[in-house]
């Protein structure tokens, strides 16, 4: 009589262990290398809590991939007949330890190397440098979101095991299994898209709404005729949204500019219009606009400035109030509201709308420029940032629209990488010039540049040409990921990581299929981040800037009093 032998509670695998080995093990290795690759140097480095995040969504992924790869391989043997296996103990073990070590190397390896990266990231655009303990604080974060995101996978899982099983009574195998799965994909897209994605856009809208329906704190509305929201406006001033407020109430005096410049200064005009209902009509907002130039005689002025808002109705003061400074008031600037949403959201869920109202306001606002006679005719000019940029930037497909207009000059930073008349001239640069700072017709009219040297010099520091009378400046860090995040990250190299570096960016960062693709996508959610002449941040160079476009010099002392002027109106709002 022969008895099994008696298994101990000691010998057999902890519940942890026999966790783990029901897991993938192709999963669980691709799942680690991505969770390496994710504390990897970028563009800008990352807070904890967006590393943590990214972190998370990265195991979750390469779980995923390689559970997939996994099964895939196993099949492919499985067909082949081959199968591969350790019988001796003793080599066994041994092999876990090799394999073990390897691991250990590799985590110390590519987490060392990832970790000084970001350290100098931070160091070239003046952020903190991440430590030990703050990536020890996102790991622990990490570990967290998986968990959850791991649990929500596994309860899909289930559900598709669920469905095969009771299926499997009025059907094939094979039929009951497709089907299945087809009914748990189906669910949870209508779930996802439907009720939480729904949801989630339905509540940040609302909430969007609520704020841009709230009067900015100690601010009262215009006195002033010349600004919208005043006496004789063709809006009320609570009509014209939060930003809208905010813009117009704080129109600076003649007296504020002077004490700027040190020169007399005029009252600058600033026109704002809103969608008084909520509904966006292009035309509405460019006749509203077209009134209140009438209105205030704005075609009067030496400059009309008309200045593209981001998702939120958001106006640049650094933009506006350099103008109005440099060119002593005698400037008017206009502006519409297209979107209350975060200017994220709008990109994502309808990014044609600032497209479209920047192409119909410009051409109507072109058309009533051009009705005058050349000799009563303001220098129209065109600015904005981030979406603001690409909405000005619609009017116009290439260069030579652009330069076939009666625009005189325009200054736009942050461009979306997206915009087609960007992409356009970008691609038009010549021959060694970089991708961060495009030499176009040796900067004839159109340059653009990442710092106030390089408006009149190239990205290796070579003058540039005579700057015509027509002037169009794109400026754009080369640390900005709004300006360099497209699509075509996830497969194709594009020019900036071929070519030396920017001033603000690693000369070591490299470029990984997908992998980029991946971390400039984070670097999306911190480009607000950095400080001023980094990431997404364009503040005192637009002094600079407006200087260049105009052809004006700036006094000693002045950039810093216009930036400090702005300076304590972002504290004030």
């Amino acid at each position: 009589m022969t008895t099994e032998p008696d298994t101990s509670a000691d010998e057999r695998p902890g519940r942890f262990v026999a966790f783990v080995e029901r897991r993938s093990e192709f999963g669980l290795v691709v799942g680690w290398l991505a969770l390496l690759v994710s504390f990897a140097p970028s563009l800008l480095p990352r807070p904890w809590y967006v590393q943590a995040a990214a972190s998370a969504l990265s195991v979750i992924t390469g779980y995923a991939v390689g559970t997939l790869l996994g099964s895939i391989v196993r099949d492919v043997a499985r067909w082949l007949g081959v199968h591969v296996s350790v019988v001796d103990h003793r080599h066994r073990v041994r092999l876990s330890v090799v394999l073990y070590t390897l691991a250990a190397l590799i985590t110390v390896v590519l987490w060392g190397a990832g970790y000084q990266g970001r350290r100098h990231s931070a160091e070239l655009v003046g952020l903190p440098a991440p430590s030990v303990g703050t990536d020890a604080l996102s790991l622990l974060a990490a570990i967290g979101v998986t968990s959850v995101l791991m649990a929500l996978i596994w309860t899909v899982r289930s559900a598709f095991r669920v469905s095969r099983r009771v299926l499997r009574f009025a059907l094939p195998k094979p039929v009951a299994g497709l089907l299945a799965m087809c009914l748990v994909a189906l669910a949870g897209t209508w779930l996802s898209t439907s009720v939480i994605a729904a949801q989630g856009l339905e509540m940040l809208s609302a909430s969007a709404s609520k704020v841009n329906k709230q009067s900015p704190e100690d601010v009262s509305a215009p006195t002033l005729p010349l600004v919208s929201g005043g006496p004789g406006a063709t809006q009320p001033w609570t009509d014209l949204g939060r930003e809208g407020q905010i813009y117009t109430a704080h129109t600076p005096t003649p007296a504020q500019l002077q004490a700027l410049t040190g020169k007399p200064a005029e009252q600058p005009i600033r026109l704002y219009a809103a969608p008084p209902d909520g509904h966006v009509e292009a035309d509405q907002l460019a006749d509203t606009i077209v009134r209140e130039i009438e209105r205030t005689g704005a075609l009067d002025r030496d400059y009309l400035n008309i200045v593209g808002t981001t998702g939120s109705g958001w106006v640049d003061e650094y933009n506006v109030r350099s103008l109005e400074a440099l060119t002593d008031g005698d400037v008017a600037t206009a502006a519409v509201q297209y979107s209350f949403l975060p200017s994220v959201a709008q990109f994502l869920t309808n990014r044609s709308l600032p497209a479209n109202v920047g192409r119909t306001l410009v051409r109507r606002v072109i058309a009533l420029v051009e009705a005058r006679p050349a000799d009563r005719r303001p220098k129209l000019l065109l600015s904005g940032e981030s979406l603001g940029a690409l909405s000005m930037e619609s009017a116009f497909d290439n260069a030579d629209e652009l330069l076939a207009s009666p625009v005189a000059g325009a200054l736009w930073t942050g461009t979306p990488n997206s915009t087609p008349l960007w992409r356009s001239i970008t691609a038009s640069r010549q021959k060694g010039s970089p991708q961060i700072a495009p030499v176009i017709d040796n900067g004839k009219h159109i340059r653009f540049a990442g710092n106030p040297s390089q408006i009149d010099a190239d990205a290796y520091g070579r003058p540039l040409g005579q700057w015509g009378d027509r002037r169009f400046l794109f400026m754009q860090h080369p640390s900005d990921p709004i300006v360099w995040w497209d699509w075509s990250l996830i497969y194709d190299r594009p020019s900036w990581s071929k070519e030396p570096s920017g001033f603000d960016v690693d000369s070591d960062l490299s470029w990984y299929p997908l992998v980029t693709f991946w971390l400039t996508t984070v670097d999306l959610i911190s480009a607000n981040s950095a400080p001023g002449g980094h990431g997404h941040r364009y503040r005192a160079e637009q002094v600079d800037g407006w200087a260049g476009v105009l052809n004006v010099s700036v006094a000693p002392g002045e950039k810093d009093r216009i930036v400090a002027s702005v300076e304590a109106f972002d504290k004030d709002s």
